[in-house]
């Protein structure tokens, strides 16, 4: 027991806890859900800067090891089975989480997608090449979830964060990103939106042209002012809206 259950890595460099607690700035009685707390780090400054931490853990061991207290609430749940309604009925709250590498897209993804009124912003480390992709539009590395962070929130690299941050040292660098949440883009169908997004990126090599076909036509394209030859990843959000916009004529 004790180990390095389900593949995480645990920061342990104060210089680094310290950077974090600066961006992510706890204030007394402020309400910080902490996603992940592992054995504490973030924990514990948070609770000594006098913040409302709601710790939840999938692990029952580190689970068990964080001693619950006046402004310490420990929840054993995996935060992908969790409905974020019940689980923060008295928000808004704010995020703090070292994010397991393995599902860090699938919980960015549910937190942005059912955090709208509960959740005001997130301060989240996690894989320095996701977090590239997330805040780097119209480039090889952007992809649908580029975009579908942008639909909800606004994305801000912070800082990059070395293996040796954590013990045990994953392969890979890290880096701490801020996410605020904002209302989603006036005049735009989610679910189309979407689904171009989704249509685009499955074959990110092919024109938009071939990827849309079936969804979208030549006069589209014309319309929203975007060439049909590009491939996805050379457009900006924008033109994304631009496109679901102009499908729908």
């Amino acid at each position: 027991m004790g180990g390095r259950p389900l593949g995480q890595h645990f920061l342990h460099d104060p210089q680094v806890i310290d950077q974090i607690l600066s961006v992510a700035n706890p204030q007394p009685g402020q309400k910080i859900l902490e996603i992940g707390p592992g054995r504490g780090a973030l924990t514990y400054p948070m609770l000594i800067s006098g913040a409302q931490v709601l710790a939840v853990e999938v692990d029952e061991y580190l689970a068990a090891k964080l001693k619950p207290s006046e402004n310490l609430r420990v929840v054993r749940q995996d935060i992908l089975q969790a409905r974020l309604d019940e689980l923060l009925p008295d928000g808004p709250y704010r995020v703090v989480a070292n994010l397991p590498y393995y599902i860090t897209t699938p919980i960015l993804e549910k937190v942005l997608q059912e955090g709208h009124g509960l959740i005001t912003e997130l301060v989240l480390m996690m894989q320095h090449e996701v977090a590239e992709r997330i805040v780097k539009p119209a480039h090889r590395l952007s992809g649908s979830l580029t975009h579908f962070v942008r639909f909800h929130a606004q994305a801000e690299y912070l800082f990059k964060v070395p293996p040796t941050a954590f013990l045990p040292p994953p392969e890979v660098d890290s880096a701490v990103l801020r996410f605020t949440l904002h209302a989603a883009p006036e005049d735009c169908l989610p679910k189309r939106f979407f689904e171009i997004l989704r249509r685009s990126f499955a074959q990110r090599r092919k024109m938009l042209r071939s990827s849309l076909k079936g969804l979208l036509q030549d006069e589209h394209f014309q319309k929203a002012g975007i060439d049909p030859q590009r491939r996805p990843e050379t457009l900006h959000f924008e033109e994304f809206l631009a496109l679901e916009r102009s499908s729908r004529s």
